[in-house]
């Protein structure tokens, strides 16, 4: 017989090719994506988390004698720290109802709406930070699941004997425990506070990144008036900020170390050290 014949593998036909065939072409399908179209791998990141995010947070719903028995636990403690301000903040909100109204439709848009839109700018402005700012936003919400898994906590709102308004539904007639809403909001996710959360990453990144001064005052300001919206409409307590805000640090802290160990930290090239500011 010829060596030959015996040395060369036999043709393989593409009836007989089996799955490991397709891998290489995905791979650069999808290496072909990520080069030409980077902004719709981003989108669909973000789709899938959101997703993720959004029925996680339904599915660890708390018991809710465990929510309200943690919600009057924070309310003790903010007491005896002097911490608890929240009925005077709503007290002065209530004496302001076309602010209060404001500040409901305020709360139900914003925390998507100035976020995606921090994100749309990062991704297109500084690209380079912008892997580092994602990943640890990602983290942190996974962080905050865990949080709402382990630690349940009813909102003001739902503490009927601590005389607080529920402004979303007394004022703008605006239900989150029915409706359309219903399967959206988890009632008992007061802790950690991602709308503060997601302001105080804004707060973080923006001023380190940008030049103008009006933009940082703003960015800088963004917070508080996140945290004025979240306890003066009974959503949160002063300490889910807190935990909102800890989260957060925690999120950012963690994966610059990862980064940091991998090697793959990059700052963005009009700002050498931009990247390690925003660990600080």
């Amino acid at each position: 017989m010829n060596q030959t014949t015996l040395d060369t593998p036999p043709d393989r036909s593409p009836a007989m090719a089996g799955p490991e065939d397709d891998r290489p072409a995905a791979r650069g399908w999808f290496a072909t994506v990520r080069r030409e179209r980077p902004g719709l791998i981003e989108v669909a990141i973000f789709a899938l988390a959101l997703l993720v995010y959004q029925g996680s947070r339904v599915l660890v719903m708390g018991q809710p004698s465990l929510a309200f028995e943690n919600a009057a636990h924070i309310i003790s403690w903010e007491r005896s720290s002097g911490l608890f301000v929240e009925s005077s903040v709503q007290e002065w909100m209530l004496n302001h109802v076309q602010l209060t109204e404001m500040l409901n439709y305020f709360y139900m848009s914003a925390h998507w709406i100035v976020t995606i839109l921090f994100f749309v700018w990062l991704f297109h402005r500084h690209r380079r930070v912008y892997p580092y700012v994602r990943n640890a936003f990602l983290f942190a919400n996974g962080i905050a699941l865990i949080v709402y898994a382990v630690f349940p906590v009813a909102p003001p709102r739902l503490m009927g004997g601590h005389q607080f308004v529920d402004t979303l539904s007394s004022i703008s007639d605006i239900d989150l425990q029915g409706g359309m809403f219903a399967g959206l909001f988890n009632p008992h996710a007061a802790v950690p506070s991602m709308h503060f959360g997601y302001a105080f990453m804004i707060a973080m990144v923006m001023p380190v990144l940008v030049r103008s001064w009006p933009l940082r005052l703003v960015a800088l300001a963004y917070p508080a008036v996140v945290l004025l919206t979240i306890v003066g409409t009974a959503n949160h307590y002063i300490t889910d900020a807190l935990a909102g805000g800890v989260v957060i640090a925690t999120g950012f802290f963690t994966i610059f170390l990862w980064m940091m160990a991998r090697g793959r930290l990059s700052e963005p090239s009009s700002d050498p050290d931009a990247a390690r500011r925003l660990a600080r």
